[in-house]
């Protein structure tokens, strides 16, 4: 019997790469041949135990920035694609029933997630991006991807479709001043999604040892960087803005707290902070709410795509409007996970990447 590789999460700072026997469809579904994955700050977090999605499971193959080529389909597919079509894998499987998804709105209570809520014991056990092979069930929200880019540098589209809805909830419009807190992969896509949307400055925040992240920022979009660790990020701010501030705040940061406080002294009167960076249910010190009242501030939070905005992410992808090569990374193999890891939690002394994924030949 055919076997295919993928690594796997126990849940317990562990992980390893474990053979599977070849999938077959799913009833409806399809098999897909995983091209390349992205690799998340998130993942860290799950694999380390923490469940970041209600009815995660352990042990799983994770992964959810998912490229791939469609390799079967079940004679009931419902799909139009065909075999060898490229495609991203929209993570989240909603119901398609409840009110939340006949509205189109995000909070489906029903939902999947791929690489999260379907273990290895259910059923075939591929359920992530992980892995060499993924099983997809009905209902997935499959987009066709242009063929002749790489794989590699089209696992953007997740966090891409993150970041358009954010500039959309937090209202980002032509003129507008914009800071992003946190330049990981995530922010330097609110970079980008900043910059589409028109806004004339966009800075992006980040520490002493994120400088090739903000030198990435200023090729993707951003007018200036401040690195917070040798600058006050306030003071830089009124300097660059002339001492208007930010139209918009976007945090991004992930697990820091003092970004939000942050985030609020640098938004103008009347301004907007959005707020997406995962704390991970730590509170936040230093937070002063009447701050919010006297600015009469628009604070939002961003849990993550919609729809819309995964379509609009694809769409710009096809029309080569993203500058994927810029933010391609670092790029590793499955027997080459552990290094991948280590660059993903920034453990590799002297040396960083903008983004951190697995390709698979």
């Amino acid at each position: 019997m055919a076997t295919v590789k993928a690594v796997v999460f126990t849940g317990d700072g562990k992980h390893d790469v474990r053979e599977f026997p070849m999938p077959e469809p799913p009833e409806g579904g399809l098999v897909l041949r995983v091209e390349a994955v992205g690799l998340c700050g998130s993942d860290l977090a799950q694999l380390d135990g923490q469940m970041l999605v209600p009815n995660g499971k352990y042990p799983v193959v994770p992964g959810h920035e998912t490229v791939g080529r469609v390799e079967r389909m079940d004679a009931g597919a419902a799909w139009t694609l065909a075999v060898g079509d490229r495609v991203a894998v929209d993570e989240i499987l909603r119901c398609g029933r409840c009110a939340a998804c006949r509205g189109g709105e995000l909070g489906c209570r029903q939902m999947q997630l791929y690489g999260y809520t379907m273990g290895v014991d259910d059923g075939p056990g591929l359920w992530g991006g992980y892995g060499e092979y993924m099983a997809i069930l009905p209902g997935t929200n499959l987009l066709k991807l242009p063929g002749d880019v790489p794989a590699e540098e089209l696992t953007l589209f997740e966090p891409l479709a993150n970041a358009l809805n954010w500039a959309t909830l937090s209202g980002i419009k032509p003129g507008d001043t914009v800071v992003v807190e946190g330049p990981g992969h995530q922010g330097l896509a609110c970079v980008v999604a900043a910059h589409l949307a028109g806004a004339v400055k966009v800075i992006a925040t980040g520490r002493a040892n994120d400088g090739l992240r903000l030198e990435a920022a200023l090729t993707v979009g951003a007018s200036h960087t401040i690195d917070v660790d040798n600058e006050d990020p306030v003071a830089r701010v009124a300097e660059i803005t002339g001492g208007a501030m930010a139209d918009v705040v976007m945090d991004i940061a992930d697990g820091s707290t003092a970004t939000v406080p942050l985030a609020v002294a640098m938004a103008k009167s009347r301004g907007r902070v959005l707020l997406a960076g995962l704390k991970h249910s730590k509170p936040v010190q230093n937070f002063v709410s009447d701050t919010v009242v006297f600015k009469s501030l628009t604070i939002v939070g961003g849990s993550g795509f919609t729809p819309g905005s995964m379509r609009a992410s694809v769409d710009l992808l096809a029309a080569g409007r993203i500058p994927t090569k810029e933010l391609l990374g670092g790029v590793f193999t499955i027997d080459q996970i552990d290094q991948a890891i280590a660059y993903l939690s920034r453990s590799v002394p002297g040396e960083d990447r903008v983004r951190v994924g697995l390709r698979f030949d």
